[in-house]
């Protein structure tokens, strides 16, 4: 099988796994807004966990001697402008959102992280195939847990179960695009790869950090507290699972 055919099945596999998140459909839109806190809270640890234990220091990997922190900041910064002017695009005048403006960061910084996830296996089965499906099978895991995370926070976001599996439909082809065009294009989107890897780890902090975390704080019951802390702790611990496994 060519190294293409190869690049192309494996970014396939994510692109579906990615659209997986769809499947909470299945249990109604009620339930899934009934355990939105709780899911919510294992997506604030799915979202750090990526960002800490898988972006970041790939990109620390990848970029060498070069600095890759102020991109992370970057990506911060960035993603709060973008959502200031999501906010003034999309909502009234009197403050209020019929789609929380997360939802469209959510979609943004999936794309590029899908598409950046396409990239990398593409680039790890042009050095080696072995690699590169060793490579397959560590993002397809840590793709399961933060994609069903991302589309249960599109729900709780306010777009309905349709809108929300046509939108992560259409973000999931990004894998293959990214895939496609790093085998075409080779070495070029290689030096670049670390810093947008940066830019995306910013993307997740920041939606973890400032959207996410203050609707946790919107229950002050002991117990509830408790539960969240679980489900947080829960989503650290399958995205850094699969690594852990790769590297024992």
């Amino acid at each position: 099988m060519s190294s293409l055919a190869m690049i192309v099945l494996a970014s396939l596999a994510e692109s579906i796994v990615s659209f997986s998140g769809a499947a909470l459909a299945i249990f109604g839109e009620n339930k899934v807004r009934r355990f939105a806190h709780f899911i919510v809270s294992f997506a604030v640890g799915a979202l750090l966990g990526v960002a800490f234990l898988d972006l970041i220091p790939e990109a620390i990997e990848m970029a060498g001697k070069a600095d890759i922190f102020p991109f992370v900041l970057g990506g911060v910064i960035g993603f709060f402008i973008l959502e200031k002017i999501l906010f003034w695009s999309h909502c009234h005048e009197d403050g209020s959102c019929p789609v929380h403006t997360y939802n469209y960061l959510i979609l943004w910084g999936d794309f590029l992280h899908n598409f950046i996830d396409g990239v990398i296996i593409s680039l790890a089965f042009l050095v080696d195939r072995e690699l590169g499906f060793l490579t397959s099978i560590a993002v397809i895991l840590h793709e399961i847990p933060q994609e069903i995370s991302d589309f249960t926070i599109l729900i709780h976001g306010g777009f309905s179960r349709r809108k929300a599996m046509i939108y992560n439909f259409f973000v999931s082809l990004a894998t293959i695009l990214g895939a496609v065009l790093t085998y075409i294009f080779g070495n070029a989107l290689e030096e670049l790869l670390p810093f947008a890897i940066a830019i995306v780890a910013g993307n997740f902090i920041y939606l973890a950090a400032s959207d996410l975390m203050p609707e946790l704080h919107e229950s002050t019951g002991i117990r509830h507290g408790i539960f969240q802390v679980v489900f947080i702790i829960a989503g650290v611990l399958l995205i850094a699972a699969p690594g852990f496994f790769f590297e024992h």
